[in-house]
């Protein structure tokens, strides 16, 4: 027998965990393989069902360390051993498209009853299996290893403290439109995705930066504004900067995010928008955060009722294309006015994944907005005057945020539309 088969009472590579006597836990992967690979989230994909069935079949065979992007590429896709895969994304666009179909596999009817959960983490190429029970995912234990009594008596009470926090969280109806508002995103088999806008930056030139130095000698390396005279600077002066930066509104925003997918132990992956792709949006849901400096903010809502637009001075705006007459752009000045939200939730959107936008005209907005989203109480404020069927409708709100003293207030609604 060749080592590391399933014969022998050990783990098989990468840590997928079976008990002594594993041949009934090997043929239950097995079928389980089989519902998933002939259930309608996989149907006409063979790309999927190739790379799903040779990886599972290389765990069972206790070779799970022989998945690599090579491997994968010239035995299922058939590739040239010599080819140049940094060129090449097949492996990597046929992983995310199988975890995409598994996570469309566990949240459709087709799964419910199934006892076993196979998982495809992101950034490996090696299937995992769970054990579900009551939708959540438990490894298979480890063999040899007799349970440790105290650790059970600790688990059971922290899953009945969460059971009843559970229980009191959906009596409270706060809690419940809030819990169905991320419902998606807590049940994806994959981590979410949050694409954060962030602004192009100048930075002054090195000219620039001893021409100041020669009018305002420095007592001091702490950075401090340029004041050079105009007529002494060209366009060179100005140099742009991607990617370095975000605004303070949108940091504000993915921590009180975060914070509340941290607290239900759901892991999130976070990303500038202009390194997330399309695949990666296909691949699990997305919050968008920021508008102008956020490509799929812009582009996920340009043909939407309420859109992000621009006055005639230039100036940011929300707009509704049903009534042209109806603007909604800022007003006072940068320490104290108003600043509007747009707040767009949708299930059916073009990636087939749930996204959830939250951007303002500027940064308090986009604050505002991040903040009502990771509070039961502000959120169910804002839907409670919703039609019922909201969940499975897409969604647009239009917020307006007033500003004092460089500090947003309370958004309050003052358009919606739902379809």
């Amino acid at each position: 027998m060749k080592p590391g088969k399933m014969e022998r009472d050990s783990l098989d590579s990468k840590g997928i965990l079976f008990e002594n006597h594993t041949r009934p836990q090997e043929q239950a992967v097995r079928e389980q393989l089989r519902r998933i690979l002939q259930s309608s989230a996989f149907r006409g994909s063979k790309r999927g069902i190739s790379f799903l069935e040779y990886t599972v079949e290389k765990v069972l065979a206790g070779e799970g360390d022989r998945i690599k992007e090579r491997t994968l590429a010239v035995e299922v896709f058939g590739r040239d051993p010599a080819s140049d895969l940094s060129e090449d994304s097949i492996v990597r666009v046929g992983a995310r498209e199988v975890r995409r179909r598994l996570a469309q596999y566990y949240s459709s009817e087709e799964a419910e009853g199934d006892e076993i959960e196979i998982l495809l983490p992101p950034g490996s190429y090696i299937p995992e299996f769970r054990l579900r029970r009551s939708g959540n995912g438990v490894g298979l234990p480890r063999p040899g290893r007799s349970p440790n009594l105290r650790m059970m008596a600790v688990s059971g009470v922290v899953l009945l403290a969460g059971a009843v926090g559970l229980w009191l969280a959906l009596r409270d109806p706060a809690h419940a439109a809030f819990n169905t508002f991320w419902g998606p995103f807590l049940r994806s088999g994959v981590p979410p995705t949050i694409a954060v806008a962030h602004p192009i930056v100048y930075h002054p030139s090195l000219r620039a930066v001893r021409l100041d130095e020669e009018l305002h000698p420095r007592d001091s390396v702490l950075q401090r504004a340029i004041e050079v005279p105009p007529h002494l600077l060209n366009g060179s002066d100005f140099t742009p900067v991607f990617n370095d930066y975000v605004g303070y509104g949108d940091m504000v925003a993915v921590a009180e995010l975060s914070k509340h997918f941290a607290s239900r132990a759901k892991p999130l992956r976070l990303r500038m928008a202009t390194s997330t792709e399309f695949a990666d949006l296909r691949e699990a849901p997305a919050i968008l955060i920021g508008a102008y400096s956020n490509r799929w903010t812009i582009q996920f809502t340009q043909k939407l009722r309420f859109h992000f637009g621009q006055t005639p001075d230039g100036g940011p705006s929300i707009a509704d294309s049903q009534q042209p007459s109806r603007v909604w752009s800022l007003s006072g000045t940068p320490a104290d006015g108003t600043d509007y939200v747009l707040l767009s939730r949708l299930p059916s959107s073009p990636s087939g994944n749930m996204i959830v936008i939250a951007a303002g005209l500027k940064q308090f907005g986009t604050e505002a907005a991040g903040r009502l989203l990771a509070d039961p109480d502000e959120l169910n404020r804002v839907l409670q005057n919703l039609p019922e069927s909201w969940p499975r409708k897409n969604m647009e709100i239009v917020l307006r945020v007033r500003i004092i003293g460089h500090t947003p207030g309370r958004p309050e609604v003052v358009a919606s539309h739902l379809w």
